[in-house]
């Protein structure tokens, strides 16, 4: 054990050799009761030492894939009181390491602060990692805001929660051995989206210096009403369906979220995230570094998904490409078509999903950088391309490992799902994790050892794809295809 005085009071952690973790740490009150979609509000003081030297619980979710749970499984149990953070740092001093706040992943409907542990990122590279749990599914994406002005925002109270715990870094890391004015944010795939998004949230400005998005998606144009078809389908008006769901428990809410099938509903809110990231960024809402990229093949791993889940019903294929389209094409759904019907002419139902999975990532990342680099800010993009022998490729989600750096040589057998743990990949684990702390540490990725790799504009396009020999690519993507993004 461990024990540190800081600002909050006396808190206790564990020792870990190289590091120290200060576990379930609370950044908000329990947002149970009343306070059930409400903003997150600063949790109450402590007496004595708190103990912070056990796993949080998680938010209310379905149980993690198994193929892709970490040896031991995810520790911690679900629960509606799930507002904490575990912080990571080589030691609860007075130095002033880089930070970086951990935002996961999972769609906005699974994941927590609990996924991994970054023992070896941390202690490599003396920097301090958070990370944090935030509401989820109908508990942080759900817009109520028709029920009065307390619930303005609502629809983003996940967003509302990352942020207030962003705050609370930027407030209170320098107890733990962190420099609060050098905060990046970084992200896997709804993580990721969190990331650019909260490019667009005033309330955000000031809080994080720098940002990392692996392998981001776009929210929503605007809410989705959520509301009236579920009061339909229960032959309730609106209000009285709202003072259902209010009286519901926990666990009975989230029954419910998910019998109903209610899915993604991160959007730009016009209240707490409120411009679309191009114009965020145009606007300069959060102007600040960005590392931007995704994976060479995204598609697989999700629609094996999508399979899994809903069958390969081919109306559930074209359901979910008529909703990506307007997005991958820059608002021309037609024009992405045409591009989408030639480039995968010939192969299976499954083999246009997995196009739609990479185009859908890909022209986020794409007119994220630019927008950057338009908007006379710094972005870097990249491509990550390490070969694996798993059918699917490098694909969605596989690379996070890599970022951390979280291959053990003393222990054999897969890295992950996707890659073994030998002496190739943990060679490049290595130097993609160096290249995420040179940019946290300076705002710029180009270290020694790497390709000298200039910023991504118009112009010139240059990419980096990370594989084994890393190299910078100008427009990798091709013509056509930056076209159909409407990026040509």
């Amino acid at each position: 054990m461990v024990s540190v005085k800081t600002r909050l009071g006396a808190v206790q952690g564990v020792d870990r050799g190289k590091l120290q973790s200060f576990l379930g740490l609370p950044y908000a009150a329990p947002p149970v009761g009343d306070r059930r979609w409400r903003p997150p509000s600063p949790p109450g003081p402590w007496s004595g030492v708190y103990d912070a030297t056990r796993y949080p619980n998680r938010a209310l979710q379905a149980p993690f894939p198994e193929a892709l749970m970490p040896p031991g499984g995810i520790p911690g149990g679900t629960s509606e009181d799930m507002l904490y953070l575990n912080v990571h740092t080589p030691k609860a001093d007075k130095k002033r390491r880089p930070v970086m706040v951990w935002i996961h992943g999972g769609g906005y409907t699974l994941g927590s602060a609990n996924d991994f542990d970054p023992v070896a990122f941390v202690g490599q590279h003396d920097v301090v990692v958070v990370a944090i749990n935030y509401r989820l599914g109908v508990f942080g994406f759900l817009d109520l805001s028709r029920f009065g002005p307390e619930y303005a925002g609502s629809a983003s109270i996940g967003f509302q929660d990352q942020i207030a715990a962003i705050r609370w870094v930027a407030d209170n890391i320098a107890d733990y051995g962190g420099d609060p004015k050098n905060i990046t944010i970084c992200g896997g795939s709804a993580g990721a989206g969190s990331v650019v998004t909260l490019l667009a949230a005033p309330t955000a400005k000031g809080l994080f210096q720098k940002a990392i998005a692996v392998s981001p998606l776009e929210v929503n144009p605007a809410p989705l009403d959520i509301v009236t078809p579920c009061a339909t389908a229960l032959k309730m008006d609106e209000k009285a369906f709202f003072n259902h769901i209010k009286a519901m428990s926990g666990e009975e809410l989230f029954k419910f979220q998910i019998d109903a099938g209610i899915g993604t509903s991160a959007c730009v809110d016009g209240v707490i995230i409120v411009k679309s990231t191009a114009e965020a960024i145009k606007q300069r809402v959060n102007p600040v570094p960005l590392l931007v990229g995704c994976t060479q093949a995204e598609g697989p791993m999700l629609t094996e998904g999508v399979v899994l889940n809903l069958g390969s019903d081919p109306a559930v294929f074209a359901m979910l490409e008529a909703g990506m389209s307007p997005n991958i094409g820059g608002g021309n759904a037609a024009r992405y078509k045409t591009f989408l019907d030639k480039a995968t002419e010939g192969g299976s139902l499954e083999d246009r999903l997995n196009r739609v999975w990479f185009d859908c990532f890909r022209s986020y990342v794409l007119r994220t950088a630019q927008s950057m680099t338009d908007a006379g800010f710094n972005a870097w993009a990249y491509t990550f391309a390490v070969p694996t022998e798993h059918p699917h490729g490098p694909t969605h989600g596989s690379d996070v490992p890599f970022v951390f750096n979280s291959l053990d040589p003393k222990k054999d057998g897969e890295l992950a799902y996707f890659y073994r743990n030998e002496a190739r990949t943990r060679r490049i684990a290595d130097m993609w994790s160096k290249t995420m702390v040179r940019f946290m540490r300076s705002g710029n990725p180009n270290r020694w050892g790497m390709p000298s790799w200039p910023t991504y504009t118009a112009q010139r396009r240059a990419c980096l794809v990370l594989k084994d020999q890393p190299a910078i690519v100008n427009n990798p993507d091709g013509n056509e295809a930056l076209a159909a993004y409407g990026l040509s």
